[in-house]
């Protein structure tokens, strides 16, 4: 290890990296016995040394001191900030504790290559970094239609979210290079297999202008391309192994059985299960209530120091749902509580709206919040604005409202339009500004009216309740 002689010489680059590892040393045996679940690695000698090197440099433990190391290493520096700016402080926390497992595999096709750099993993949910090598600094990617297999080509049951910061364009135009996250969440019951496959669609599209006013730098033109390339884009398959062996027994459940009354429905909290990842919640709405219960509006997970941890994702099932928080599990919170204090509903005899969408009206609604604002005929699809008003100052949802089958007055049940790319709604403000949802339908005829079923509604009921974890 070097030392800088009498004369003040600064150590180069490789020195401080060699310094680096040897302190990263020093603290990992003094905080071993105190990290649980950690995985034995059988290694010895200089493969020990060049194994611990790459976990530092792609698992990024931030320290400022190594981060400052990290960033001199060319390609890197991008890397440790796209961490840093992971929204989710339970994913943040699992890079911290050496929970990123490298992968580096690639695939590539008319010069744009597509690289997986590494995950971070658990039982049912990943976070895959990623980067795009692109031929113009000009072009970005997005990703269409991605999905996760195992080796047999079984797709798995997930739903997918991207992150893609807006620093990212300004990256590219200096680097070539798009960098960002995708994350997946399995359905109930379902594990990781030892090896997946990512198939994804990428379409190329351009940067926008970023001299062009705001309005016009929000959409993205197509790149016309003189390849064979599909409107959906250029098919990428890259398929890498889990470490399952990181992961398991990481798991806590807690039984809570525990249910409330909120203004004469019951609703039980059933158990949660934590995890490196996430803080799974199970619900159970009771079937003799006379309201259904849509969900809690301001559900929280807060520990004994008073932090909450953010809900990002839920499992909507009508009577079952699962809702999913930011995990502590590194945090090592001695307490965990769920709380909160309201709930939509509405009264199961309320659900069915009518509407005549050639006399443009609403001929039955749960209340006067509801309004057909208009009604749009084209060559692909019948577009029909709903307006929602009155919605409550604390509640910050952007209604969908129904879900997508409707049927017509002979009783026959139709499908809304397929429409992938389409807005689906807008909101004027929030404390209960005006709201706008979009539904598509083919552009036929139907016999009127037409029912929609209600999946969502601005009713509330109301009692607050902090329930136990652990």
């Amino acid at each position: 290890m070097h030392n800088p002689d009498e004369q003040g010489t600064v150590p180069t680059l490789d020195e401080r990296i060699e310094s680096a590892i040897a302190e990263g040393i020093r603290r990992g045996q003094a905080e071993k016995s105190r990290r649980r679940g950690r995985v034995r690695r059988r290694i010895g000698g200089t493969a020990a040394a060049c194994v611990l090197l790459l976990a530092c440099i792609l698992s990024i433990r931030v320290s400022p001191v190594f981060a400052a190391l990290v960033r001199d290493i060319p390609g890197m520096e991008k890397f440790v900030d796209l961490i840093r700016h992971t929204q989710d402080r339970g994913i943040q926390l699992a890079l911290d504790n050496d929970f990123m497992q490298p992968v580096g595999v690639s695939d590539e096709h008319d010069g744009v290559k597509l690289t997986v750099q590494g995950i971070i993993v658990d039982d049912s949910r990943m976070v895959l970094f990623y980067d795009v090598e692109l031929p113009d600094r000009e072009e970005r990617v997005v990703f269409n239609r991605a999905e996760l297999t195992d080796v047999a080509g079984k797709s798995l049951p997930v739903t997918i979210s991207y992150h893609y910061p807006q620093e990212a364009d300004q990256d590219i135009r200096e680097e070539g290079v798009q960098r960002g996250t995708a994350d997946f969440n399995l359905v109930q019951g379902v594990t990781f297999p030892d090896e997946v496959v990512l198939n994804v669609k990428l379409r190329r599209i351009a940067l926008p202008d970023p001299s062009a006013p705001p309005e016009q730098r929000a959409g993205s033109v197509e790149i016309p391309s003189a390849e064979a390339r599909t409107a959906e884009g250029t098919e990428y398959t890259i398929p890498f192994k889990i470490d399952r062996a990181r992961f398991a027994g990481l798991r806590s459940e807690y039984a809570l059985n525990q249910t409330v009354d909120v203004e004469g429905q019951k609703v039980m909290f059933a158990k949660a299960v934590v995890t490196p990842l996430k803080v799974s919640l199970f619900l159970e709405y009771d079937s003799a209530n006379p309201k259904q219960i849509f969900g809690p509006g301001d559900i929280r997970l807060v520990d004994d120091e008073g932090r909450e941890w953010t809900n990002f994702l839920g499992n909507l099932d009508k009577n079952h749902p699962v809702y999913h928080f930011e995990s502590p599990y590194f945090k090592e919170t001695k307490e965990l509580y769920v709380e909160g204090s309201w709930f939509r509903a509405l009264d199961k005899d309320k659900l069915e709206v009518k509407v005549d969408t050639e006399k443009r009206k609403v001929l039955q609604s749960p209340d006067d919040k509801l309004a057909l604002h208009g009604v749009t005929s084209g060559r692909k699809y019948t577009k029909l604005d709903f307006s929602l008003s009155g919605v409550d100052e604390a509640d910050t949802m952007l209604y969908s409202l129904f879900d997508q089958q409707f049927m017509d007055a002979d009783g026959t049940r139709h499908k809304a339009a397929d429409l992938r790319e389409v807005t689906s709604g807008s909101a004027e403000g929030t404390g209960g500004r005006e709201q706008h949802t979009l539904y598509y339908l083919d552009p036929k005829p139907y016999k009127q009216p037409l029912t929609f079923t209600v999946e969502n509604y601005p009713q509330y009921i109301r009692q607050p309740y902090r329930i136990k974890v652990k």
